[in-house]
């Protein structure tokens, strides 16, 4: 990619160039989150947040019964 401010042909791939450091790429756009979209990420975070619960509770309680069993 051609930097637009010295003229340095830069490697593919590269966010500034290398010469005078100038961004190569321009940032993207963000889309608009909808209601539904937040209601998906919701959905799916509650469903992450219980799965780390159950496997924390399972971490704790296989910790409790090997410690009761080295004892």
């Amino acid at each position: 990619m051609r930097c637009q401010k010295c003229g340095l042909e830069n490697p593919p791939g590269k966010i500034v160039c290398s010469r005078c450091g100038t961004r190569l790429r321009q940032g993207t756009t963000v889309a608009p989150t909808t209601p539904e979209h937040t209601e998906a990420f919701m959905t799916a975070l509650r469903a992450d947040l219980i799965r780390l619960g159950v496997v924390t509770a399972m971490v704790v309680a296989g910790s409790l019964l090997l410690g009761m069993v080295v004892r």
